[in-house]
């Protein structure tokens, strides 16, 4: 069920999730199919449309994930796969890695998809839920609870119309999941703030056709300070992340594509030449910077903050999204497992199992060398630590997701 009717004034649910990306959708789909009444609410009027927005890559445990939920067939279509890594260093290959080479894994590639492919996915499977209902264009703006629910109110929020309106709806559930994202208003108002650190190197990136008869792997050439990504995109095309010495920065800022083939093209000079014929067919160059973020609780009441509402990694190894897919689902599990118990302990093992996986993530990024100005020789790929977090699931994250009932 889809609506904005402002007659629903009030409504009852087992579960409210608040946000409009894939990690929202994602956790109110696998509540809804676990039999619980489930109202979604986007502050958005919409969402976002198939092939739009950026192409993350999906790594095998999230892929089986979803592949559970039915929309296999659309990301694969819509993707493109990733095969490995190639990590090069001042003296040759550092590492080079496929994942058909990991045993037991749900699948021997990797996958970047646009992320508004996920969304209309992941969309069109909660709406077909009789127990679903999706709500859009309105901002959580109040929010209360007792020991047995919650109580929130949402209405135009004061950046949707220039100023705050009292709540014209009301949702009372058993449980509620802020699932919307770093600026999370639903955060905000159970009183939660971030705690963030901000890596002082940005990275510039620009999109470009694929240099042709390249291997479909995420390549990485880092030497010291200077370090390039290119990422296989859908298109086909590669997202190029550049990261300079400082000295470069500045003229990067400056010229463009053209100063960016400059640039790499000790580095790599074959992407360099390519990217001076196909000038006209690339983005523009973006500057990005990065930063971790944590909560000092992923938990108040009856209310779960999950994926970037209360964490935040950078983008070296693709587990953003990754880790907000797999959150939510932890979430709805732990959910599911608190309302057919009647014990809302049950809750706490979302946290218990999942933040300090994610933790760990956050501080092996925040000590790569490639991250940073250190002009040191790379002695290991950037991606070493991340392989086994790419490719397979701790063993009490699998039995969490796993739910009781034999499902990834």
């Amino acid at each position: 069920m889809t609506t904005s009717d402002p007659d629903l004034s009030g409504l009852e649910t087992d579960v409210c999730v608040v946000g409009g990306g894939a990690t929202a959708l994602y956790g109110a789909l696998l509540c809804a199919r676990a039999g619980r009444s489930v109202v979604l609410v986007s502050p958005e009027p919409g969402f976002e449309a198939a092939g739009a927005g950026i192409s993350p890559l999906l790594a095998p445990p999230t892929l089986g994930l979803l592949a559970a939920s039915g929309i296999d067939e659309q990301l694969v279509a819509a993707g493109r796969k990733v095969l490995g890594v190639d990590d090069h260093g001042s003296t040759g290959m550092l590492s080079s890695w496929r994942y058909a080479d990991h045993a037991g894994i749900a699948r021997p590639y990797g996958l970047t998809v646009p992320t508004g492919t996920t969304v209309q996915a992941l969309l069109a499977e909660l709406r077909a839920q009789p127990g679903a209902t999706v709500l859009t264009g309105e901002g959580v703006v109040s929010v209360e609870q007792d020991g047995r629910r919650v109580l929130l109110g949402f209405g135009r929020t004061a950046e949707q119309d220039g100023g705050g309106v009292p709540a014209r709806r009301r949702i009372a559930a058993r449980y509620a999941v802020a699932a919307d994202g770093r600026q999370s208003a639903l955060r905000e108002l159970v009183g939660v703030r971030l705690e963030v650190s901000a890596f002082d190197r940005p990275a510039w990136l620009l999109v470009a056709p694929d240099v042709p008869g390249r291997e479909s792997v995420l390549l990485v050439r880092h030497r010291a300070p200077r370090a390039l990504f290119t990422i296989p995109t859908p298109g086909p095309s590669s997202a190029i992340v550049w990261s300079p010495s400082k000295d470069q920065e500045e003229q990067l800022e400056q010229g463009g594509p053209a100063a960016l083939a400059e640039q790499i093209k000790e580095v790599d000079p074959e992407l360099s030449e390519w990217l001076g014929t196909v000038g006209g067919r690339t983005s523009p160059v973006m500057r990005l910077g990065f930063s971790l973020w944590r909560a000092p609780s992923w938990r108040v009441g009856r209310v779960l903050l999950v994926g970037e509402s209360v964490h935040g990694l950078h983008t070296l190894g693709g587990q953003g999204l990754n880790q907000s897919l797999q959150g939510a689902a932890s979430a709805a599990r732990a959910i599911d497992a608190a309302l057919a118990s009647r014990d809302p302990a049950a809750i706490e093992e979302y946290e218990r199992v999942r933040r300090p996986h994610v933790e760990r993530l956050q501080d092996l990024q925040w000590n790569l060398q490639a991250l940073g100005y250190g002009t040191a020789p790379a002695v290991k790929g950037a991606h070493e630590d991340f392989i086994d977090v790419m490719t397979a699931l701790p063993a009490e994250l699998v039995a969490q997701l796993a739910g009781g009932d034999g499902r990834p």
